[in-house]
């Protein structure tokens, strides 16, 4: 089962730019946590509010901060307003069914995508994500907390690694490198479990398989329209010129555009097998349904001249004269007998049975 989609709660006609944030509280707290970060030393940070980040912020180092809430909306439009972004970006913030997107604006690079991860209960799990990349600072808006970012945190702490050598827009990529990595763990398990569909309709066991069948094809549809959008995305981004990446990073976002592309590659395999697992299935039901009306057409072939020497005997006629025989009843089981077996014998050897 997938996450259901929220309800979108923007109502008609609102101008652009309004701030809504579109699906139901995942947590009913903001949190606000700063790192802060340069070749020597990293440190980290919860803070009480916007302003008390915004006045720890140092441009000589890089700065992420990570908002995990998104239902206050006074506190995106205070960030919005300090960093001077634009309404329709911070709409698109708080749109948690918005598509992956990218935009390139003078000051900062703003991408919203979802943030993906397998869970027991629902199949797959979606978290509406965004990014702001600035000249010295990186800002996440995540719905609640928890996220996919620890391996990241830890590389930070332990200073090993790239990140803490390199700018913001590396951090910005190994962000968004983690994201699109547990998009492989999804598209792998959604693989195997069709493999596994494939082997019951091998072994003719079809309880239950269109519904799993279905499912498949829901995450697989799901799958590709959180992923195709962000390749495309990726794709204008490699394109442009965008001063806040350095030329350097810029080829490390190739990288994740052809992680995409095999994602996508991926999926449309997925989509063939899925389509050809249904084939089969439906093959399968009606061979069984087949199978099941030849097993009634024998035994019905069988009995219906039973039935008529049954039903020649029964018609209770005064001068029939074998009512009378002593060994009436006892030949009449004979010839049923004989009829039936030489039926099932003439059957047989036509290979009908």
């Amino acid at each position: 089962m997938i996450l259901t989609r929220s309800i979108f709660r923007k109502k008609p006609g609102l101008p652009p730019g309004s701030l809504v944030y579109t699906r139901d509280p995942v947590q009913d707290y903001v949190s606000i946590q700063l790192v802060q970060y340069t070749e020597e030393d990293v440190s980290s940070s919860e803070e009480s509010s916007v302003d008390a980040m915004l006045k720890k912020l140092d441009k000589n180092k890089v700065n992420w901060i990570n908002i995990n809430g998104l239902h206050n909306v006074s506190v995106i439009e205070s960030i919005g307003k300090h960093f001077d972004i634009h309404p329709l970006v911070l709409e698109d913030i708080l749109h948690t069914e918005h598509m992956p997107k990218l935009d390139h604006h003078d000051n900062y690079v703003f991408l919203t995508l979802k943030m993906l991860r397998h869970d027991n209960k629902q199949g797959i799990s979606q978290e509406h994500v965004s990014m702001l990349l600035g000249n010295h600072y990186l800002i996440t808006f995540q719905e609640k907390d928890g996220d996919v970012f620890d391996a990241i945190r830890e590389g930070l702490n332990n200073g090993t690694g790239r990140l803490r050598r390199r700018k913001a827009d590396y951090l910005f990529y190994r962000l968004l490198d983690t994201i699109v990595d547990h998009y492989y763990l999804l598209t792998d398990a959604l693989e195997d479990n069709l493999e596994e569909l494939e082997e019951l309709l091998l072994e003719q066991r079809l309880d239950g398989i269109s519904e799993q069948l279905l499912t498949g094809k829901k995450k697989m549809i799901f799958l590709r329209r959180n992923i195709i959008p962000l390749r495309e995305e990726m794709r204008k981004l490699k394109q442009e010129d965008i001063l806040l990446i350095e030329e350097n990073t810029m080829s490390f976002f190739g990288d994740v555009f052809d992680h995409l592309m095999h994602l996508s590659n991926t999926l449309e395999g997925l989509r063939d097998l899925i389509t050809s697992l249904m084939e089969l299935q439906m093959a399968a039901n009606s061979n069984r349904m087949n199978i099941v009306m030849k097993t009634l057409t024998i035994f019905a072939a069988i009995f219906m001249p039973l039935t008529f020497i049954a039903g020649v005997y029964g018609m209770n006629f005064h001068r029939m004269p074998e009512l009378e025989w002593h060994w009436g009843y006892p030949v009449v089981l004979l010839a049923m007998v004989l009829v039936a077996g030489s039926m099932v014998f003439y059957m047989k050897f036509k290979k009908w049975l």
